[in-house]
């Protein structure tokens, strides 16, 4: 039998979730007592297993450690338009919470993305500023090597007509 305790404390072999509707009291707040064969007062649990969805019943308290065998219905079986009902709920809500797990990865995904494309940006502005500083130094130096070529025209002028001159 499947069986889910609150907090998901106890699981199935089938679901590794918490019940869908948490528990609104603990398996031992509920009067009066129901105690089982080993003389204890037995938990309440509810069942979530797809022939008796939020069923409630009554096991030992002990039965995890080897306990006794003492397993009671609180309630009678429901209709199978209600059983129906809370699979379908139940699966609902399973499915929603599996669909918000994926959103929540995906946002978290998108996240990370968006900020390591901001510090792309960022990166970007930095390269963008180190390049015009670049620029303007090549400006510089291209306009200081003009003037030097210049120069050095002249000086080759001069020191071609002084060797004409001496001639």
């Amino acid at each position: 039998m499947a069986s889910y305790r609150s907090e998901g404390s106890l699981t199935s072999s089938r679901r590794t979730s918490a019940a869908p509707i948490p528990y609104r009291a603990g398996p031992f707040e509920y009067q009066p007592a129901v105690l089982c064969n080993c003389g204890a007062k037995a938990a309440r649990w509810i069942s979530w297993s797809r022939d008796n969805p939020e069923r409630r019943y009554f096991k030992c308290s002990d039965a995890r450690n080897g306990g006794c065998e003492f397993y009671k219905w609180f309630e009678g079986p429901t209709s199978s338009f209600i059983r129906d009902l809370l699979n379908d709920l139940r699966d609902a809500v399973w499915s929603l919470r599996m669909e918000k797990e994926q959103l929540e990865v995906a946002a978290a995904d998108g996240l990370a993305k968006a900020a390591e494309a901001n510090a792309c940006r960022q990166e970007m502005v930095v390269l963008r500023k180190t390049v015009a500083e670049q620029e303007t130094k090549m400006a510089v130096l291209e306009d200081m090597n003009r003037r030097l070529e210049n120069e050095r025209f002249f000086l080759d002028l001069l020191s071609g007509s002084s060797a004409v001159t001496e001639t």
